[in-house]
């Protein structure tokens, strides 16, 4: 089985693989870097070069069995030899000493920023050139199915008893895991960066929507709204801050108010995983929506109900609706208070809409923002 599995794309572009090798896999960088001297000794003896000490050759089934990749090239960049590993690397089994393979077995090579890689200017071909060794460089791979993976090599150059370049020894491992981990690490890092201010922004347009008669009344006024943020990020964590799932934001928001009769709050919707920022906004209103059938509404009479239903509308929004029943007699507002300016802020901001009905009956609300 190959060592690149189907690729993703990366935000650079590039494909790595999914790997299935465990990160503390033998293979890592110390064991390369320290077996680099040994097999350039068995190199030495591939080559048919005789030292004063007894020569080292590694078994057929030693070699075939390494955990990292190996291959050995002549003066003129002939593969001579490799493993299975360097085949499964490669995508492909070039035919050893076929004076059509030089310097490396891969189908393509590629620079870190992209650019092709020829052959004859390789990291191989260069220690060739020079005698000089090469330690922990990358070079990108493509298989000749078009799938690309990052390899780092360590190269010696092999020298004969004057000091003259005989070969080269290449040992080099499949980093296209650990790549894509970093790169990920560096986007999250932004990500939070970038959320941190959403939420800072959030929290002090609360604060300055937030009106009371006391300053106690304040305090909990913004602690509450405040607190449906913060069990709305909660959810955000769960998904890897993909977002929150529509169903379970609703649940959350509405369990305090469920009590033990089963027909108090009715939730009804198809699965919807909203972005962040929508998802924010939503969990704002429904705290907003809450607060306000507690106090005056439907959830402040014993036998009173409220129904949360939501749909996906044809041209791409969300359209949730909020209807009170079985509560105290509504009459209409003769001013907008701060709750509803609260929510038409946050939903207009998504470029949303947002009406009230205030039915003798109990409040309806319907809400319709963009769905990403």
């Amino acid at each position: 089985m190959s060592d690149f599995e189907p690729a993703s794309r990366s935000p650079n572009g590039h494909l790595f693989r999914t790997s299935t090798v465990p990160s503390d896999a033998p293979f890592q960088r110390k064991p390369v870097r320290t077996s680099i001297k040994v097999f350039a000794k068995a190199a030495r003896a591939a080559l048919g070069l005789h030292d004063k000490e007894p020569a080292f050759e590694v078994p057929a089934r030693l070699f075939e069995q390494l955990p990292f990749a190996i291959y050995v090239c002549d003066r003129n960049g002939l593969v001579l030899r490799y493993n299975r590993r360097a085949a499964e690397l490669w995508g492909r089994s070039p035919k050893p000493s076929d004076p059509n393979e030089r310097f490396c077995g891969s189908y393509q090579m590629f620079r870190p920023d992209g650019s092709l890689l020829p052959h004859d200017q390789c990291p191989m071909a260069d220690v060739l050139r020079t005698g000089i060794s090469v330690r922990e460089q990358e070079v990108h791979i493509e298989r000749p199915d078009g799938v690309r993976g990052i390899a780092l090599v360590d190269i010696e150059a092999i020298k004969d008893i004057d000091g003259n370049i005989v070969g080269a020894v290449n040992c080099f491992q499949d980093i296209t895991e650990r790549k894509r981990s970093e790169a990920q690490i560096v986007n999250l890092a932004h990500e939070a960066e970038h959320r941190t201010k959403n939420i800072l922004s959030t929290v002090l347009a609360t604060v300055r929507l937030s009106r009371a008669d006391t300053s106690d009344d304040l305090k909990q006024l913004i602690e509450g709204r405040i607190n449906a943020l913060a069990m709305v990020h909660g959810l955000f964590v769960q998904s890897r801050w993909a977002g929150a799932e529509l169903r379970g934001l609703v649940t959350q928001e509405l369990s305090p108010y469920c009590g033990e009769s089963e027909g108090r709050v009715r939730i009804d919707g198809p699965p919807i995983m909203l972005e962040p920022a929508t998802a924010q906004t939503v969990a704002i209103c429904l705290h907003e929506l809450a607060t306000n059938a507690a106090k005056y509404g439907s959830l402040s009479a014993a036998r009173g109900r409220v129904e949360i239903a939501w749909s996906r509308t044809a041209d791409g929004r969300l359209s949730l609706r909020w209807i009170e029943a079985g509560g105290p007699t509504v009459t209409p507002p003769t001013r907008r208070g701060f709750g509803t300016r609260v929510m038409e802020n946050i939903i207009c901001q998504l470029k949303g809409e947002v009406h009230f009905d205030w039915h003798h009956h109990g409040l309806a609300c319907e809400i319709a923002v963009p769905l990403a």
